[in-house]
């Protein structure tokens, strides 16, 4: 009699038991708590610019002067992107050699403004929006360290290529150093305007601002307001911000070095160790 009470005991607790262990959630494999990375950060390769160059062909094909292409990311996904670091450069082979140059000899003729020794063995092509922070930080920070170390000397020049997809304002202040270059004055308009910037679309870059920043230039107001308001170099800028789309530059700052591509507001150290194997 007592085994069989307590056989019946044990029955009636098994299923309490299931119940009990189904109620508790069981936890995630450590293998799932691992699959998705906090941040992913791209490293550029030598296949870069052969890949840039296959999407330079194509545009080619459809002829430089493209229409406005609509931009698939806003100012705010695109400028707050992480900053991407390239590999130190290495020697590259015969083939990507041929790649790179052949994407400058197809770029260089259709940048509009270089500072630099025409016959430096080194140019840097930089794709840019005026309002863009992390521009503004390389102009501030990297460009200095660069013109006293490589493009005073004659080693290197650099071009600008107008990347405006920030908004009016980046249109208009791109517009407006255009009317500038009128003027033989692209630099220093270009210099005015980074030293000027105050966010992304808030004014700092309106139109009576940017006549401003001619005046005190010391430009001919008269002709350069009169550049601005008639839209002369609208249609310009918009197709070079859809060229730069189609040749596959996704965020600003942007260079060429030589046609290695180098993504982000980099410190010095990696232009040096980009443009001094170039030098050898």
């Amino acid at each position: 009699m007592k085994a069989k009470k307590e056989e019946e005991a044990l029955q009636s607790e098994e299923p309490i038991k299931r119940r009990k262990k189904a109620a508790i959630p069981e936890e995630p494999a450590l293998e799932e708590t691992q699959k998705q990375p906090a941040l992913t950060i791209a490293i550029q390769s030598w296949a870069t610019p052969i890949v840039g160059l296959v999407m330079l062909v194509i545009g080619l094909l459809g002829g430089y002067y493209l229409r406005p292409l609509t931009l698939a990311q806003s100012s705010t996904t695109t400028t707050n992107l992480p900053v991407v670091v390239t590999q130190p450069a290495t020697i590259p082979t015969a083939d990507q050699s041929a790649a790179q140059q052949s994407l400058m000899d197809s770029l260089i003729p259709k940048v509009r403004h270089f500072i630099g020794d025409p016959n430096a063995p080194v140019t840097i092509i930089e794709f840019a929006d005026f309002q863009c922070p992390y521009c503004g930080r390389f102009f501030a920070q990297t460009k200095p360290q660069i013109d006293e170390a490589y493009i005073q000397s004659g080693k290197v020049r650099l071009g600008y290529w107008n990347f405006a997809f920030l908004g009016d304002e980046s249109t208009w202040a791109a517009e407006s150093a255009e009317c500038a270059a009128d003027q033989d004055k692209f630099w220093e308009y270009h210099d005015k305007l980074y030293a000027n910037q105050s966010g992304e679309n808030q004014g700092a870059f309106n139109k009576d601002n940017l006549k401003k920043f001619a005046e005190e230039l010391g430009l001919d107001t008269q002709t350069f307001n009169e550049c601005v308001d008639s839209g002369k170099y609208t249609s310009l800028i918009q197709d070079d911000t859809s060229a730069s789309s189609a040749l596959g530059v996704q965020s600003t700052p942007t260079f060429l070095i030589n046609g290695q591509a180098v993504v982000g507001a980099q410190p010095f150290e990696v232009f040096k160790q980009t443009i001094d194997p170039l030098l050898k």
